[in-house]
């Protein structure tokens, strides 16, 4: 029987799994069928940073996420 993985959400916890299968394979390895599931049109999750705002073709939120606002919660005043 041949094993199957499902990674759900291709953000970066779900492309770091998906490139240490890929990593696997190239070193010889076995590794079990594989399928992804990301919701939103593109992958990157909350580091695809979008202009877009409101509500996606199915009625879910869009929003901008956080690479939009990173340099801001990592500055600090001395």
């Amino acid at each position: 029987m041949t094993k199957k993985v499902a990674i759900i959400g291709a953000g970066p916890s779900g492309l770091a799994q998906l490139r240490a299968f890929q990593s696997a394979k190239e070193n010889g390895e076995e590794i079990p069928e594989i399928v992804c599931f990301e919701k939103q049109s593109n992958w990157g999750g909350l580091w695809n940073y979008s202009w877009r705002t409101g509500l996606d073709e199915y009625g879910e939120p869009v929003h901008g996420q956080c690479i939009g606002i990173c340099g801001l919660m990592d500055q600090k005043k001395v």
